[in-house]
């Protein structure tokens, strides 16, 4: 696989201020805000995933394109459900340089 620096496969710390909760009905939403410090116009990927143990109980994926400099809010409602809020929540995040 040849080496393509305009992407970064790991670019939680442009993912701030994240949250990922469940509510009374046991139904997840997340929400945070993607920030793009670069100068060039960046193509996100978020991916959320809820699991109890190892079972998989829900999942999406958040694509948003966001200018230089700028930034964008990203979410998602009821894409897992659990029994309560019983779970673990955590997203990654890829980043690749807009089109």
């Amino acid at each position: 696989m040849p080496t393509d620096v305009s992407t970064t496969l790991n670019a939680i710390k442009d993912l701030q201020n994240h949250s990922c909760s469940a509510g009374a009905d046991g139904s997840w939403t997340f929400k945070g805000t993607l920030v793009n410090a670069s100068e060039k116009a960046k193509t996100y990927t978020v991916a959320v995933a809820v699991t109890v143990g190892a079972a998989v109980q829900g999942h999406t994926l958040i694509t948003e394109t966001v200018p230089a400099g700028k930034s964008a809010e990203v979410s998602a409602e009821n894409f897992a459900k659990t029994t309560g809020s019983a779970g673990q929540c955590e997203p990654v995040v890829s980043a690749k340089d807009a089109p």
